[in-house]
């Protein structure tokens, strides 16, 4: 299998979003249902991250995206890419609005930054925002390399440290298993089964 690592582009946007949805849980973010409220969610995720990302790299297998990670440092003061996120942000809230399942998304948001501001801080300036790679293109090394990629930029920017955020419906035990300590543990406002983790690694 031979796999295509590049910068993303602005048009690669909607792709990400799509492998958003189908590999990362929303239940942690709110109790919606409805699949399309739930695609409007993640687009209003990635489109604050698109925007403020210094570093995105995708992964490809003829032509579809298969992995990506985005991550961001404030040593770098140039975007990975120009892309206005806030059209994107004031068009889904305006539909998430429109409808109960969307309202109760807005909602459960506002809990969540509540909750948020309320928890020990870690430093966060640099930072791993989004990582993934769809199940069905694992076991050929491509988070690896991706996380690799990443962390090589942090270094050619002197980033000594780095931090991420997950979850125990995401692959936490990668970063167990790679040099990740964990440094906060705390439960999900919505279902306190779930655990969030801060892991913060060290660049040597």
């Amino acid at each position: 299998m031979t796999i295509r690592y590049r910068c993303a582009t602005p048009e690669d946007f909607s792709a990400i979003v799509d492998l958003f949805v189908v590999n990362m849980n929303l239940s942690v973010f709110t109790s919606a249902t409805d699949k399309r409220v739930l695609k409007q969610l993640a687009t209003l995720f990635l489109a604050k991250d698109y925007h403020h990302a210094t570093f995105i790299k995708v992964a490809e297998y003829d032509d579809i995206i298969c992995g990506v990670v985005i991550g961001i440092t404030k040593q770098d003061p140039h975007k990975a890419l120009s892309f206005d996120d806030k059209p994107i942000i004031d068009q889904i809230e305006n539909k998430l609005s429109l409808s109960e399942q969307g309202r109760q998304v807005l909602r459960d948001l506002q809990e969540k930054e509540a909750a948020s501001t309320k928890r020990k801080t870690v430093n966060f300036d640099n930072e791993l925002q989004f990582f993934c790679v769809d199940p069905d293109y694992r076991r050929h090394r491509i988070g690896a390399t991706l996380i690799q990629a990443f962390e090589t930029y942090l270094i050619a920017q002197s980033v000594t440290t780095y931090a991420l955020h997950t979850d125990t419906l995401c692959t936490y035990q990668y970063y167990n298993n790679n040099g990740y300590q964990r440094v906060d543990q705390y439960p999900n406002h919505l279902n306190p089964q779930i655990m969030h983790y801060t892991y913060i690694k060290a660049l040597l």
